[in-house]
């Protein structure tokens, strides 16, 4: 273990790009916990008595770990912060051994935070994960950690391929581009990250430039849409792609034969590939589904409406009623686990037996589809609930 530990270290301290990189990817921490602290609070702080907590389906007792109230959950950003900001410093001023074991505190510290809530789930965090994990204990971080890159814009260009994100229904606000100009940027952004993507790993290096800039104009671009957190993230995580040219290092990750001799690089990448992939292939409309995505990239590829019931059966007949309250957020407001998460709340007599029932569909479709019906759901075990949508 020390060994292996020794050789990621080694890896950084052979790479001024690596070294500058380390302090970028622990500014990433210091940008969310303002962005936590600016809005999601409420999140983390215990359920009261007459609601339910929004728990992933790994974590179902999440509200034990949460906050008494918002104050503490505050502090701990406070000093979440002050741990990124000393973590960026040890890595410009060279400590990185030091700044090295600050990143894995601050990458424990996010995930224990992010587990506090299924409402803290997002594309920008999840980016963030696994471009840590590749810098942090993975080997060839300089191929790596670009493939990556290239495998996350590449996974939500094929989520973008569909007629809500290319006729504009998707977008969270309206782009200020006329309706034809917004069509074709539209579909620009679907050819950008699903074919020119390829680009990055091209060996003429202006090609890669050429690239590269209309990634970060996309980005410019998407800031009066999406709002500052996911285009700054995204100028962190894309900072190697300029650390590398910058320190005047070799860019090492190509997308040919070389690369795909190396078999751990081959694996991580197809791995990851898979994990985009997986929610396509087993289920009918990924859209509409919450934990089959939860390890792949989730994006607003789609607005959907729903419908839930529970049916109370007794003895001589059959009471049906909607007590469930829908997320605020546009993403995560038909997702099935913001509605299984409610169960708890609402099963309150052991001896009744109720079926929940949720209906579903894309805005540009016409009838609400079956999504979920769970029989006797009271009876179920609270954990395998989260998980209905696989049983």
């Amino acid at each position: 273990m020390r060994a292996y530990f020794h050789r990621q270290l080694q890896e950084i301290l052979n790479s001024k790009a690596l070294q500058i990189y380390g302090g970028l990817l622990a500014l990433t921490h210091v940008l969310s916990a303002y962005f936590w602290t600016d809005r999601s609070l409420d999140l983390v702080v215990k359920a009261s008595q007459i609601s339910s907590p929004l728990c992933w389906p790994m974590v179902p007792f999440c509200d034990a770990l949460r906050f008494t109230n918002s104050l503490g959950a505050a502090y701990f950003l406070e000093v979440y912060a002050l741990v990124g900001i000393a973590t960026a410093a040890l890595f410009f001023l060279g400590k990185i051994r030091f700044g090295y074991a600050g990143l894995i505190f601050l990458l424990l510290l996010k995930v224990f935070f992010t587990s506090l809530s299924y409402g803290l789930m997002g594309n920008y965090h999840y980016m963030s994960f696994f471009t840590h994990l590749g810098f942090l204990f993975f080997p060839r971080k300089k191929v790596i950690i670009p493939f990556f890159i290239g495998i996350f814009y590449w996974g939500a260009g094929i989520l973008k391929f569909d007629p809500e994100w290319l006729s504009g229904v998707a977008l969270i606000s309206p782009s200020f581009l006329p309706s034809q100009l917004q069509h074709f940027s539209l579909i620009y952004a679907v050819l950008l990250e699903c074919i020119f993507v390829l680009g990055l790993f091209n060996h003429n290096k202006w090609i890669r430039a050429g690239v590269f800039v209309q990634f970060l104009l996309f980005h410019i671009f998407s800031w009066h849409i999406v709002g500052y957190f996911y285009p700054l993230t995204m100028f962190l995580l894309l900072g190697l792609f300029i650390l590398i040219p910058l320190f005047k290092e070799n860019w090492e990750a190509y997308l040919d034969r070389s690369t795909l001799k190396n078999k751990s690089t081959v694996i991580l990448c197809s791995l990851l590939i898979l994990l985009q992939v997986i929610p396509s292939i087993a289920f009918q409309d990924p859209a509409t589904t919450g934990a089959p995505r939860i390890l792949s990239l989730n994006m607003l590829d789609a607005r959907v409406e729903c419908e839930t019931l529970l049916i109370r059966h007794k003895h001589s007949s059959e009471e049906v009623y909607d007590p469930f309250v829908k997320a605020p957020s546009t993403r995560t407001q038909c997702d099935p686990l913001v509605f299984l998460s409610q169960i708890k709340s609402v099963c309150k007599d052991p001896t009744e037996k109720f079926d929940f029932w949720l209906q579903s569909r894309r805005t540009t479709t016409g009838k609400l589809d079956t999504r979920l019906f769970v029989k006797d759901i009271c009876n179920k075990n609270p954990s395998s609930i989260l998980w209905a949508e696989f049983l």
